[in-house]
């Protein structure tokens, strides 16, 4: 696979100080790969998730298709917490919005959005006002909007952090489902390991006081339920290393 995002000696300050948030960290992203950021809360995850966003200048080195990131850009899509829609429109306007912005063709619009209402599930809903969707229905229409650009890369900030248990066991799904289908790569935070372990293919890892990634895992687990497993052997496993996580953020 290639690199899709490389961050070398990556280094971002806090405004106007000479105050680092993060220090010098490094890491690649892959092509067609899910790259998950845990840690504590205010250790630096969604700082690093805005930088590649670029919505916050970094000094060090961070590349995308080996070209310097400096400012937003439409091949990185981003989904945080709060869906931010519009909600005065309707679900399919929602998504076509950017593909509308950006000129192109009616045609290509109502097709590309079709294909991914049909994805996300939400085809009967296409003319529902998005104010009227539930929470999770919301964070689809985001995703599909975001994935309406043919994004590169999904920079996802606590994307279901806000839904209920069961809604966001449907919404961790569709995410692999997407992967799978749009061979789209995607950065991911989250709070919570059974999440980064079913969504992942490789685990970053940040602590309290270190202000960089101290470890990336690969993910042998990704697509398990770790909180419903039924062999034995395989739960001691997937235990041993949700310990391993843990063990590095409280270090």
């Amino acid at each position: 696979m290639e690199t899709l995002i490389k961050a070398n000696n990556l280094s971002i300050k806090y405004p106007n100080t000479t105050e680092k948030i993060i220090d010098k960290t490094n890491f690649e992203i892959q092509d067609n790969e899910i790259f998950v950021l845990v840690g504590p809360s205010g250790c630096g995850k969604s700082t690093i998730l805005q930088a590649v966003a670029g919505f916050i200048p970094a000094d060090g080195e961070l590349l995308m298709d080996g070209e310097k990131i400096t400012e937003p850009d439409w091949n990185r899509g981003v989904v945080f917490q709060n869906s931010s829609l519009y909600p005065w429109l309707t679900v399919e306007k929602n998504i076509g919005f950017g593909l509308k912005a950006r000129g192109f063709s009616k045609e290509k619009i109502q097709k590309r959005v079709s294909y991914l209402l049909d994805i996300i599930g939400l085809s009967e809903q296409r003319n529902t006002k998005t104010f009227e969707l539930s929470g999770g229905m919301k964070q689809r229409v985001a995703i599909a909007r975001v994935l309406a650009n043919k994004s590169e890369l999904l920079l996802m900030d606590e994307p279901f952090g806000a839904l209920d248990a069961f809604t966001r066991f449907k919404m961790q799904k569709l995410i692999l489902d997407i992967w799978a289908k749009e061979k789209t790569s995607i950065l991911m935070i989250t709070h919570d390991l059974n999440e980064a372990i079913r969504c992942s293919n490789k685990i970053a890892v940040m602590n309290s006081h270190d202000k960089k990634i101290v470890e990336i895992f690969n993910n042998q687990f990704q697509g398990i339920d770790a909180e419903n497993i039924e062999d034995f052997e395989i739960e001691k496993k997937v235990d041993t290393f949700r310990s391993q996580i843990l063990s590095l953020i409280n270090s």
